[in-house]
């Protein structure tokens, strides 16, 4: 059966570390610190030094397609997987510096994009839920997430689209295509 929606959703928030920080890294990334105090006292306690945003936007409409993207960066090289997604069909792209790589692509299925708490949390819930996907669960999952961890903040934005493609593959396709050749990235 085909999807009559595409729902993404993602929260704001980036954390730059300045420097390594690989132990508070680990324990943000898999839910053990649990706010914004505690992780300001653990990179203290560490000798880390870290900046938190709430103001990046991971997940945009580009015409009736919805894109989302997590980043990061290290040593100066950005990397970034930017998922395309529209009611039938999805592509995941990995994008290192200027190279693009196609990582998967198929029918619509429930694709969770971010660090390990967040993605074993809407697992849970997806599981919980039968598999089926909507926008409350979607938003019920960052709700959580950002009460939980101070890896998600507790801004988000769901977005949806349920215009069908004529050629949902295609579609998606053409549009990383055409952003890497206004991005300078090579496929």
């Amino acid at each position: 059966m085909k999807s009559r929606e595409a729902v993404i959703g993602g929260d704001r928030r980036t954390i730059t570390f300045w420097g390594a920080a690989p132990s508070l890294e680990k324990e943000l990334y898999s839910g053990q610190i649990k706010d914004d105090q505690g992780l300001k006292k653990r990179a203290e306690e560490l000798g880390a030094s870290l900046q938190v945003s709430d103001g990046k936007e991971k997940v945009w409409k580009r015409g009736e397609l919805l894109v989302g993207e997590v980043t990061e960066l290290s040593a100066g090289l950005l990397r970034r997987r930017r998922i395309y997604l529209t009611p039938g069909a999805y592509l995941i792209a990995d994008i290192v510096g200027n190279m693009t790589k196609i990582n998967r692509q198929g029918k619509v299925e429930c694709v969770v994009l971010g660090n390990q708490y967040t993605q074993r949390l809407a697992r849970s819930r997806v599981s919980m839920a039968g598999g089926r996907v909507n926008a409350a669960l979607i938003e019920s999952i960052l709700k959580d997430a950002a009460e939980s961890t101070a890896s998600v903040s507790r801004e988000y934005i769901i977005l949806k689209s349920d215009v069908m493609q004529a050629d949902p593959v295609e579609a998606l396709g053409m549009a990383l295509q055409e952003d890497c050749k206004r991005n300078g990235w090579r496929l």
